[in-house]
């Protein structure tokens, strides 16, 4: 069984990334907040905070690309002073420029990501 999840994971997240969004890269949120997003093949990771000096609140993410959606599972980390988590489904605006929300719970607070 963990060979045939071994392989189910390979075969999802190893595809080259040419075939998705290019995500990677600095993002402003409507929250105040910046995130630095990467990219791998299928795969996204982020770190978001409000103020690297002092953030209210600082949050990590990982999840998936399915077509022009993001599927994220975030959690805030102790740099910040809010502890919260929860799931965020995005949907990518013309040539990757534009992010909005969905869906969202556990309180985020950001709804449109921009980059420039």
């Amino acid at each position: 069984m963990k060979t045939l999840k071994a392989l189910l994971f390979i075969a999802l997240f190893s595809i080259p990334s040419l075939a998705f969004a290019d995500l990677t890269g600095r993002w402003s949120c409507n929250d105040g907040g910046t995130y630095y997003v990467r990219q791998l093949g299928k795969e996204v990771f982020w770190f978001g905070e409000l103020n690297p000096a002092n953030p209210a609140w600082s949050n990590i993410a990982h999840g998936y690309i399915d077509g022009n959606h993001i599927i994220l599972r975030w959690a805030d980390v102790p740099k910040g002073s809010i502890m919260q988590e929860g799931i965020l489904i995005l949907e990518t605006g013309p040539f990757e420029r534009q992010m909005h929300s969905t869906f969202k719970t556990g309180g985020f607070g950001g709804s449109v990501w921009n980059r420039p």
